[in-house]
């Protein structure tokens, strides 16, 4: 993939930099307010002279030094940032080894970055694909807490019995089975055991009945490793021209060790490889109306490269990508740091019509699960399809940069705290929206050896 990089004031002012004039600033506590109530203060905000930034459960509001006060009234304040215009503010990647360095101390989290006091002209920012940094774009809603905005609230339903049995025979305990297995290969793409790991999800595909295939793509410096995506095809029952994409990439990485150390990467990604071949556990037992693709990837933890080749030189010169009404992409779905199971939602601004079904999901399978969303994408294999505006969305837990084993020898299985919770309540989350983007048939009209 090319990334070259652009002159970060010319790219700055593309995404929004300003020549506003520095205000007072301060962070406010949302908690528990619905999404009304922050919709109508925001426009109060810029009623007033003033702009803003939602934060996920926190709101940055910035305001003439006459009005601010007003504003701040009977509001839990929790910093205050002095004067500042949206151009003294960055947008910072969390936990991004794509560039390592020292972070900047944080003043909010929001989705997969944190807002950071930065000059933002002074900063090297990239193409969106792997940029480790983001402008400040006033007035932008960056991270959400459904939750906390009375968002499921809103979505909840009675469950559909069709949807429920296919949640149902989600099995967390084969899922982390799988995980298991692969942390056994050092799946690196530059080492020769990925080319094991391979062979043998083509053999799990397989042996689920799917057609199998894969799309062998170049990485240069790999070293006579060869490069493969798996992929294993579920034909639709009566819409087999409309897809389904469910992915995740295979391939591991590890920048502790020795050249010759292992990377099991068991949570990054072998729990969400292990979700793709749970899931199509499921929809072979439960035909769906529409095709669905599932589709392990490699080259990932290089640049996206896998899924970029896939895009790129199979599915857009065949015209296959009109085809595909939904690519949902899992990239470390297992690791939870506490019993609270954070999940966050990923997609671009354009494409955030595709959170709407993962609501209802949350509110009637999965309602353990603690959703955040955002629409600052980068850096996994959602990218590809979402540059060629296909309706795409990462799924993400939300704690990945706590995660002790990222990117390191040492992520193997039992390094994944909460494990079955966390992924099980992921694998339901996506099973129900999958349920219904795949269309499916009333139980009964199938043979499938389920009562």
């Amino acid at each position: 993939m090319d990334v070259s990089l652009l002159s970060s004031l010319t790219l700055g002012l593309q995404m929004g930099l300003t020549t506003a004039s520095p205000m007072p600033a301060t962070v406010v506590a949302l908690d528990a307010q619905s999404q009304f109530d922050v919709a109508h203060y925001t426009r109060q905000i810029e009623a007033d002279g003033g702009w803003w930034l939602e934060l996920d459960d926190r709101l940055l509001v910035a305001a003439p030094p006459t009005r601010l006060p007003d504003l701040l009234d009977g509001r839990k304040v929790l910093d205050d940032l002095g004067w500042i215009r949206p151009d003294d503010l960055a947008l910072q990647a969390r936990g991004c080894p794509i560039h390592p360095g020292i972070p900047l101390p944080e003043i909010a989290r929001a989705g997969r970055y944190t807002l950071v006091r930065a000059p933002a002209t002074l900063l090297p920012y990239q193409l969106p694909e792997l940029s480790e940094w983001r402008p400040v774009v006033p007035n932008q809603r960056i991270a959400q807490h459904w939750r906390d905005r009375g968002m499921l609230d809103l979505a909840k339903r009675a469950a559909d019995p069709d949807v429920q049995a296919r949640v149902d025979a989600i099995d967390r305990e084969r899922w982390f089975g799988v995980l298991e297995h692969l942390a056994t290969y050092d799946r690196s793409s530059r080492r020769s055991d990925i080319a094991n790991a391979r062979d043998w999800l083509l053999g799990k595909f397989g042996a689920l009945g799917l057609q199998t295939s894969t799309h062998p793509f170049a990485m240069s410096g790999s070293v006579a490793v060869p490069q493969v995506n798996v992929i294993g095809t579920l034909v639709g029952t009566t819409l087999p021209d409309e897809w389904i994409i469910v992915g995740a990439h295979y391939d591991s990485i590890q920048i502790n060790g020795s050249n010759g150390a292992a990377a099991p990467g068991a949570e990054d990604n072998a729990s969400g490889c292990a979700a793709v071949v749970e899931m199509a556990e499921v929809f072979t037992r439960f035909p769906p109306q529409r095709t669905m693709i599932f589709t392990c990837f490699s080259g990932e933890e290089q640049g996206l490269i896998g899924s970029t080749r896939w895009v790129e030189d199979a599915l857009r010169p065949a015209g296959h990508l009109p085809k595909i009404k939904l690519a949902l992409i899992m990239d470390m779905i297992g690791y939870s740091a506490d019993s609270q199971l954070d999940v966050l939602l990923e997609t671009s601004g354009a494409l955030s019509s595709v959170f709407t079904p993962f609501q209802g999901a949350v509110a009637d399978y999965a309602p353990e699960l603690v959703p955040h969303t955002s629409t600052l994408p980068f850096g996994s294999d959602h990218m590809p399809f979402i540059n060629r505006s296909v309706p795409s969305l990462l799924v993400i837990e939300f704690d990945y940069d706590d995660y002790p084993g990222y990117h390191r020898t040492d992520d193997v299985p039992d390094m994944i705290s909460n494990a079955r919770d966390m992924g099980g309540g992921v694998l339901k989350m996506n099973v129900a929206v999958l349920t219904e983007a795949a269309g499916f048939d009333a139980i009964g009209v199938f043979d499938d050896g389920f009562e």
